[in-house]
């Protein structure tokens, strides 16, 4: 399902080699919200750390990666009511 989403959005993507389950995860929930900087406040964290999880140089902690499936996961229920 593609996310009506202008390119200008910042949410970087992992090269194919390095994108892991909470890279997509992550950068899924970034398209959603509108980049990095209202995924950094909606999840409590720095753009900075932000921006290691969705390049895949470290995974996140369990209850950020849960909250991103969480973004996910309410926006195809809403998508999905529509």
């Amino acid at each position: 399902m593609p996310l009506n989403v202008s390119a200008k959005v910042d949410c970087p993507l992992p090269s194919p080699s390095r994108q892991t389950t909470y890279a997509r995860t992550l950068h899924r929930a970034c398209l959603i919200l509108g980049g990095v900087a209202p995924l950094a406040r909606h999840l409590g964290v720095s753009e900075t750390a932000l921006r290691n999880w969705l390049a895949a140089t470290e995974d996140p902690p369990q209850m950020v990666f849960l909250a991103a499936i969480e973004i996910v996961l309410l926006h195809l229920d809403q998508a999905g009511a529509a």
